[in-house]
């Protein structure tokens, strides 16, 4: 019955896609993000239902609009850079057929985030998107955070079977980088429910972060609530958030929550930790010998890497740092460019902040800014204990950047232009 009720729904969305291309992208971001065939058990589980509805928004894009009034943005222009550099690096990979399976995904990810840009081209648009956004991660953050109250956290709060974020670390940090939307749209909201839904939606995603027992995502929310309300200046406040979470982590969370928590501070006799160390020195002994192209998508999987690079004693594993993950996959040069652009979405961000600051208040376009930027801090930090170089909604929201970086500083511009025009006519 479920597979019939979500094939329904999005079936029942075709017509109006082919109306309103942007319904399209709104409906891709919502199958990327929830997942909802993950909640189903028969056909609607194996359909490919995001190569049907971009090729169906394509063509109503394409039929409707097209590249008339496109606008590019150099971020955009940046990541087009960084994925023709991945796909060099893959050519010359170590082992390119199981690259190749890795560049495939990666390729999917950014033409849907390209099709985002192209069409969330306005202030409502990007505004719904963000809301599909905060809705669809929500209902995992509300579900886990009941979750974790009702358990205690004895069991790891892990995503939805099949995703991107399925495992309990990558859950961690899909939460961490949605956590700074529910808050933007506490103040934002249109109506007092989805105020009232946003903050719910927040203290629950925050307990579920605790329910995942990421040592990483617990200092990872913490660090980016606190960087939120101290540049919206609204640090006092988060007492209103710190304190009943801080409850739950003294009085409601099991042992092993505790004890896992603590392990953080013995990182020698970490033996997970001390792990990760030796697969971040097999990374740097890959990328000392291949500097520039590194060893390809998955390098660490590779047969011959693992008897070369690899201890003998130590089981080969995910390699845990986005950023050694990219010196071994993509060489120093792939890391220098990968850092690169999360400098150009803070330096984006913070210059659209600029432009529509207004003294005594933060605007929206201004907490929207912080919002962004909070959410791709989290996402640094977390990327330390995390190979999530290539993570979906890291490019989602460098879109959503490009967008609003696009709409404030036009709309400044246009203001100050009007300004200038009465000046003259004053004159």
């Amino acid at each position: 019955m479920r597979d019939i009720l979500l094939a329904l729904f999005l079936f029942s969305a075709f017509p109006m896609i082919l109306y309103r291309y942007h319904i399209g992208a709104l409906i891709i971001g919502f199958i990327s993000f929830m997942y909802p065939q993950s909640n189903v058990y028969g056909f609607a589980l194996t359909m490919p239902w995001l190569d049907y509805f971009f090729m169906t928004t394509f063509a109503s894009y394409m039929l409707w609009q097209g590249f008339k009034d496109y606008k590019h943005h150099y971020l955009i222009t940046y990541v087009i850079f960084l994925y023709i550099f991945t796909c060099i690096t893959t050519y010359n990979a170590f082992d390119v057929d199981m690259a190749y399976e890795k560049w495939v995904s990666f390729t999917k990810i950014l033409v849907l985030a390209y099709l985002i840009f192209a069409m969330l081209n306005t202030e409502r648009r990007i505004n719904t998107f963000l809301k599909v956004f905060v809705l669809s991660i929500g209902f995992y953050g509300i579900k886990g955070g009941i979750f974790t109250l009702l358990t205690g956290g004895g069991y790891h709060v892990v995503g939805p079977p099949f995703s991107f974020f399925e495992d309990n670390n990558a859950m961690a940090l899909t939460l961490t980088m949605t956590f700074p939307f529910m808050l933007y749209f506490i103040s934002h909201a249109d109506y007092k429910l989805e105020r009232y839904f946003s903050i719910f939606c927040a203290l629950s995603s925050a307990v579920a972060i605790l329910g995942t027992q990421s040592r990483t995502g617990f200092i990872a929310i913490t660090a980016t609530f606190l960087y939120y309300t101290w540049h919206i200046k609204k640090l006092s406040k988060a007492l209103l958030f710190i304190v009943p979470i801080g409850m739950v982590a003294l009085f409601f969370m099991a042992d092993t929550w505790s004890e896992r928590m603590s392990t953080s501070t013995e990182l020698e006799t970490d033996g997970s930790f001390q792990g990760r160390v030796e697969m971040w020195k097999a990374s740097y002994r890959i990328a000392t010998d291949h500097p520039f192209l590194g060893g390809g998508f998955d390098v660490i999987y590779v047969p011959q890497v693992i008897a070369k690079y690899i201890p003998s004693d130590l089981e080969p594993l995910a390699i845990h740092s986005s950023y050694f993950q990219m010196i071994a996959e993509h060489g120093y040069l792939g890391l220098a460019i990968y850092l690169t652009m999360l400098y150009l979405i803070f330096h984006t961000a913070r210059k659209f902040h600029k432009a529509t600051r207004t003294p005594g208040k933060i605007s929206k376009p201004a907490e929207l800014s912080v919002a962004l930027r909070a959410a791709i801090g989290g996402y640094m930090v977390m990327s330390l204990t995390l190979n999530m170089a290539f993570f979906d909604i890291l490019y989602f929201l460098i879109a959503v950047t490009a967008v609003a970086d696009l709409l404030y500083r036009k709309s400044e511009n246009h203001v100050r232009n009007k300004i200038s025009k009465e000046a003259l006519s004053i004159a």
